[in-house]
């Protein structure tokens, strides 16, 4: 059973949270900075990863939202870490290798645990190690770690036993499809019958930013989503897709103006062509929806983090609610404020706006809070 305190972004901070009765009770701020990857494991054990100051932070959740205690670890030599997830007593990072993006990264290890009980590190087995590589991001299935390879083609999904959590290894690998050049994974979701990926790709005419949805085990036969993002005047931008999450044979996509987007899972083919004008959105609470945070220990509860006028705000929803406004809008063609949807805010012409948004994901907070240029969020990327 996963713990039922979770953590939950306000500001430049992450605070303890949990839902009771249907309402989001928040509990006590932390040391863990907004914006940096994190896991917690079912017994409580936070993690954060946070690349700028080359550290890792861990420490024990009560039950009242407190830490019992904090630690820091330096980054090892052996790898430089990019993604992060943590297993029992087991935290497991994914790191990036040299490339001509990231000049100055002397380690080469990609999957490297570490042992909390004995403080130590062990690199695990990657045989498709080269310069470029990367591991974006590391998915917990029960007792195996999917670690998601990166950048440089071909892709991998490499599947790790933990049964034995003192002798992990290597046990499948699975080469993915690709999209664009220089694609980067953004984000992985796991359910109980499906793998989603969610990436983004530069290229001389524009971006892209692309969802594909897998049958889990089965990376041959997808379903591919897309929106392309011209620059300047050669914006072909639709919608702005910020999260993902699935609910039963769903995809559920945070859309931020445009709310949340519904795209019904089905029809797998071999050579998927883009069905993304098959999501359906709605609005009915005319704020922009950032972020979808599942809850520990619920299946039918999600958390809304939503943004009106730069001031965050949360809601739990029913799953079966978001299905049933799914239902109500999927046949109509134009759905006005009246009806619950806001009309579209779009920034047609601000490519670094859209740039920032589908390459962070929200790990480096709001664009209009952003010191740095394309050239930074590169470099942030590892790329």
């Amino acid at each position: 059973m996963d713990y039922s305190v979770f953590l939950l972004p306000q500001g430049e901070i992450m605070t303890t949270a949990i839902v009771e009765s249907d309402k989001l009770k928040i509990l006590k701020k932390t040391l863990f900075p907004s914006g940096k990857r994190y896991s917690i494991s079912k017994t409580g054990v936070a993690v954060c990863l946070d690349k700028e100051k080359k550290l890792i932070l861990y420490g024990q959740i009560l039950k009242n939202g407190e830490f019992g205690f904090y630690k820091l670890i330096n980054f090892p030599e052996m790898i430089s870490p990019k993604s992060i997830c943590i297993l029992n007593h087991h935290i497991i990072l994914g790191g990036e290798n040299h490339s001509h993006f990231n000049e100055n990264i002397v380690s080469n290890e990609l999957v490297v645990t570490y042992n909390i009980l004995n403080e130590k590190f062990t690199a695990l087995e990657m045989p498709f190690k080269q310069s470029g590589k990367c591991i974006d991001d590391l998915l917990i299935d029960d007792d195996t770690i999917i670690a998601v390879d990166n950048i440089v083609y071909p892709k991998y999904l490499l599947e790790y036993n933990f049964v034995n959590p003192y002798k992990p290894y290597l046990e499948l690998s699975h080469e993915l499809p690709t999209n664009g050049t220089y694609e980067s994974i953004v984000k992985g979701v796991l359910s109980k019958n499906f793998t989603i990926l969610t990436s983004a790709s530069r290229g001389q005419d524009g971006f892209g930013r692309y969802i594909n949805i897998f049958n889990r085990g089965e990376y041959k036969v997808y379903i591919r989503l897309s929106q392309w993002y011209g620059w300047g005047e050669n914006n072909e931008k639709t919608y702005h897709w910020s999260d993902t999450l699935i609910i039963d044979n769903y995809l559920c996509i945070s859309a931020l103006e445009d709310g949340i987007g519904l795209f019904l899972i089905n029809n797998f083919e071999t050579m998927s062509m883009d069905r993304s004008s098959e999501i359906q959105y709605f609005n009915p609470w005319n704020k922009k929806v950032i972020k979808l945070l599942k809850l520990p220990n619920e299946n039918e509860k999600v958390v809304l983090i939503m943004s009106a006028d730069n001031v965050n705000s949360y809601e739990v929803i029913n799953t079966k609610e978001i299905i049933a406004l799914y239902r109500t809008f999927k046949d109509r063609d134009k759905v006005d404020i009246n009806n619950g949807r806001l009309p579209h805010i779009r920034y047609n012409n601000d490519t670094e706006r859209d740039y920032f948004n589908a390459m962070t994901d929200g790990h480096l907070g709001n664009f209009d809070d952003f010191e740095g240029n394309i050239d930074d969020i590169d470099d942030w990327a590892g790329r």
